[in-house]
């Protein structure tokens, strides 16, 4: 099941602790939570940008998306 991330939550430190998309019951999810439902491969979560889906992956429980990871999900507003 594939599910859009439209924002982030962070910590003071500007780390991205939850990943958000306002209105779906899931949300927010946890990054720890997200990094398992990735690595169990129960669900993917990904960032549209116009008409390109950047899917997160988790490198050692690290989140990333795209070509850019650190831009692609930082660009994103918070929730």
């Amino acid at each position: 099941m594939d599910r859009r991330i439209k924002a982030t939550k962070k910590d003071r430190d500007g780390n991205i602790v939850a990943l958000c998309n306002p209105g779906q019951n899931w949300s927010p999810r946890r990054t720890k939570d997200i990094v398992r439902d990735i690595s169990s491969g129960s669900k993917s979560y990904y960032v549209q940008e116009q008409d390109r889906r950047f899917y997160v992956r988790s490198i050692s429980g690290v989140l990333q998306a795209g070509q850019d990871p650190d831009d692609t999900l930082d660009r994103l507003p918070t929730c």
